[in-house]
């Protein structure tokens, strides 16, 4: 059966690049039911694999970011904006873009886990979560032949592979099978929901005996719900959703110019780390994934300042990093921008009308929902992500209010279909 989700959440952007190869064409994700039992049995060993080594890859790339900012081998719960290195900063961006060229020059797709660690580790604004939602996939894709599976089957693979490893590192299982199928997968068939869910649920399952199922983020308190504050919520999401459209059009006119410099020369790509460079020079808190800031935006123990630097200058480096190197948008950058601009339009909005009680910590959490709405076009994934993120359960109706608004907004203005990029064309 077609998806019609699907269709109509195409305006968005990917989540992670390597989807546009995998959904190039929509003949994949139909096959015998025949196969699914096989297929949902690979994937219930895929989704273990992914959180076996989950852990391993996130140290790995927390190691990579304390020998780059800090010359330590063990991590020791410090981050780019604890960093002395004064102006040499400037390039550790610099030589982590270029060894994430090197490494995805071939298109090889076991070698773009390394390449995000790199990345990532050198203060590009991405989520350690990018490189574990990729293991699956790389599993799948290397051992085809011995797992006798088709390319069309590695498909499915790779999209189950980028639930699973959202499932494991938010512990967030039901937002992982929502974004399966909202925005992932162009078909519903048993061949493709039966691996999706499989694949999800033994990756949660293991992630939840090892480490329990604790919320990602803790969340404060604050005043209770009224019908003015709803509004003022609705107007965020509104907002929000706008500047999703402004994001999701400067992305794409970035990415096409980035792949004209880049068919030239490759190494004008570099031009990608400059930003990330002189702005986490001038502000650390750009830097890296930040997302401790998840937790400190979600409690209000904030400063201006801190808004304006996750609001803004990080948006510029995730923009110009993220389009001109094809990384996708990644999870942990929408939700750390989002929240952000939520709480700095809540802000203006008590300025504006103090008569209005709004929860600084609520107004946060819907600008995450929203954020996460307007970009990636997963409405219903945006509210039960931001739910189980927090289990804060009395947020559904606000954030599920904004993130309407959002997704509601930025869809006449997205109506375009986004191109499919050919498989050559895309580096992750």
């Amino acid at each position: 059966m077609e998806n019609a989700f699907y269709h109509l959440n195409r305006n968005g952007l990917d989540t992670l690049s390597v989807l546009s190869v995998a959904r190039k064409n929509p003949e994949n994700f139909k096959g015998p039911a025949s196969r699914s039992g096989y297929l949902a049995l690979l994937a219930a060993i895929l989704g273990l694999f992914t959180a076996a080594l989950g852990k391993l890859i996130v140290w790995i790339g927390l190691t990579v970011m304390q020998l780059a900012f800090f010359g330590k081998f063990f991590y020791s719960g410090d981050t780019p904006a604890d960093s002395e290195l004064g102006a040499l900063l400037l390039l550790i961006p610099i030589a982590g873009t270029a060894l994430f060229l090197l490494l995805t020059r071939t298109g090889k797709y076991g070698l773009k886990i390394p390449a995000l660690l790199a990345a990532t580790g050198t203060g590009a604004s991405l989520g350690w979560e990018a490189p574990v939602m990729l293991t699956g996939g790389a599993f799948a894709t290397h051992l085809r032949k011995l797992l006798r599976i088709s390319e069309a089957e590695v498909s499915i693979f790779i999209i189950t592979g980028l639930c699973s490893g959202l499932a494991w590192y938010f512990n967030a299982p039901l937002a992982a099978v929502l974004l399966g199928l909202e925005v992932l997968l162009p078909a519903w068939t048993l061949m493709t929901l039966l691996p999706l869910i499989t694949g999800v649920a033994a990756t949660w399952a293991l992630k939840a005996w090892w480490e329990g199922t604790e919320p990602f983020f803790t969340m404060g308190t604050g005043p209770g719900g009224n019908v003015p504050a709803l509004l003022a919520y609705m107007v965020i999401g509104i907002l929000i959703g706008l500047l999703a459209v402004l994001l999701v059009k400067a992305s794409r006119r970035l990415e096409r110019l980035f792949d004209r410099l880049g068919a030239r020369n490759r190494w004008w790509l570099l031009l990608t780390a400059v930003p990330v460079a002189v702005i986490g020079y001038w502000s650390p808190d750009t830097l890296g994934p930040g997302e401790r800031y998840g937790s400190f935006l979600l409690q209000a123990h904030v400063t201006l300042q801190l808004l304006t630097v996750l609001s803004l200058l990080k948006m510029i480096v995730w923009l110009f990093f993220s389009a001109g190197n094809k990384t996708g948008t990644t999870v942990m950058p929408l939700l750390l921008m989002g929240g952000a601009t939520g709480l700095l339009l809540a802000v203006i909005i008590q300025l504006v009308a103090p008569a209005v009680i709004i929860n600084p910590v609520m107004a946060a959490l819907i600008g995450m929902c929203a954020m996460f709405a307007g970009i990636s076009r997963g409405l219903f994934t945006a509210v039960v992500l931001v739910l189980e993120l927090t289990h804060c359960l009395p947020a559904g109706i606000p954030a599920g209010l904004a993130a309407v608004a959002a997704y509601g907004v930025s869809f006449p203005l997205l109506k375009n279909k986004r191109p499919r990029p050919e498989a050559g064309n895309a580096v992750l």
